[in-house]
């Protein structure tokens, strides 16, 4: 009997590690998917940002102490 308890809590205990091992790997996976739109994201914006801060002035703002 105690045998048998034994071999189901660590069926279970396995089978809760494997599906941690599986949600892990999904999520590293998921990670270096987004890290890589970032990056390339990052990339096509930098050049329109320098470009719009290099044509626009800052004359035209307000004071805030005169």
């Amino acid at each position: 009997m105690l045998a048998h308890i034994v071999v189901i809590f660590s069926t279970a205990a396995l089978g809760v590690l494997s599906w941690i091992a599986v949600s892990v790997v999904e999520l590293k996976t998921d990670t270096a998917v987004i890290s890589a739109k970032v990056e390339a994201n990052h990339k096509m914006l930098t050049p329109l940002w320098q470009d719009f801060i290099r044509t626009h002035n800052n004359d035209n703002l307000a004071w805030l102490d005169r």
